[in-house]
């Protein structure tokens, strides 16, 4: 569920990783915080997926309740196992509020609609808050936190980034949007010695849309590279693929699809995944969801492209 690129990193404090695989009681066995808060796709418009129809960076003046079903597939799961296409559910219930024509504020809450049926985890899966400002008709920059409880209970992780997009007319029905920024993530487990990384943020989209805004499809890339991390831990880089769509023809209602796979690691090396059930280790998801907007009747799009 999307940039060229300034980004300054910030930590969050958040608790924990749960050993995906048993540990001898005395090993502190290392972890790779790799993180699944899309904070330069939350910059570049995933809080609003109308901005990839219409060519807006922040949305205009009004508000918008959204809900959306993520269908998790891997080809394994931490236990070892395949999650089929109906195993694994993310329930993800979004808002959005453009406070002024240059500010967009949105937050997001996760349930797990779906699990595995050897596995008992909480149903409440956290959430995440974002603000995004934009400087000008083609530039806004932008900040999220997100966290939430580890696979397997024991803990909690969370996160803050920061960074920068642009977007830019190719044609006057094509955009190419580039990114950039900075994540950092913390996981903490009792009796455990915390562990954090900073990665840098780089991504790219190309976006297709009609003249007039009613439908767009994007297909897009974003990679993370580490900078610093404690010594605990071995990171690598990643890189995410994404192929969306969306319809915008009704005034006050979006319709919404998106495709992404997500490279987090291997299961079968408890340090390069991280127990997230929304991109913790390597999987596929399907996403389909659908937005009610509520926007004044004076709401002009002073901030899209075309105008």
């Amino acid at each position: 569920m999307r940039t060229a690129a300034i980004g300054l990193a910030a930590l969050v404090l958040a608790p924990a990783l749960a050993a995906a695989e048993a540990v001898q009681p005395d090993v502190e066995p290392t972890v790779h915080t790799h993180e699944e808060a899309d904070v330069i796709r939350t910059i570049g418009g995933s809080s609003d997926y109308r901005s990839y129809a219409k060519d807006w960076l922040v949305a205009p003046p009004g508000w918008n309740l959204g809900g959306e079903m993520r269908f998790i597939t891997a080809d394994h799961a931490l236990s070892g196992e395949r999650i089929a296409m109906t195993d694994m559910a993310i329930l993800r219930l979004r808002t959005r509020w453009t406070a002024t024509k240059r500010i967009e504020l949105a937050g997001t809450v996760d349930f797990l609609a779906k699990q595995l049926d050897t596995t008992d985890e909480p149903i409440p899966q956290g959430g995440s808050l974002a603000a995004k400002i934009a400087t000008s008709r083609t530039v806004a920059i932008g900040t999220s936190v997100s966290g939430g409880p580890i696979l397997g209970g024991g803990g909690y992780w969370g996160s803050a980034g920061t960074g920068a997009v642009h977007r830019s007319h190719i044609e006057r029905f094509i955009a190419f949007q580039v990114g950039g920024g900075a994540l950092a993530t913390a996981v903490e487990q009792d009796r455990m010695e915390r562990r954090w990384q900073a990665d840098a943020l780089l991504s790219s989209e190309l976006v297709f849309h009609t003249p007039r805004g009613e439908w767009a499809m994007w297909a897009g890339v974003e990679m993370a590279f580490p900078i610093v991390h404690a010594e605990s831990i071995d990171p690598s880089s990643r890189l995410d693929v994404t192929l969306g769509t969306v319809f915008a023809a009704v005034r006050d209602w979006d319709l919404y699809a998106e495709f992404t796979i997500r490279d987090r690691g291997n299961t079968t090396m408890p340090e390069t995944v991280l127990p997230i059930a929304d991109g913790g280790f390597d999987q596929r998801q399907l996403v389909v969801g659908i937005t009610r907007r509520f926007t004044p009747t004076r709401g002009a799009t002073r901030w899209a492209l075309s105008q």
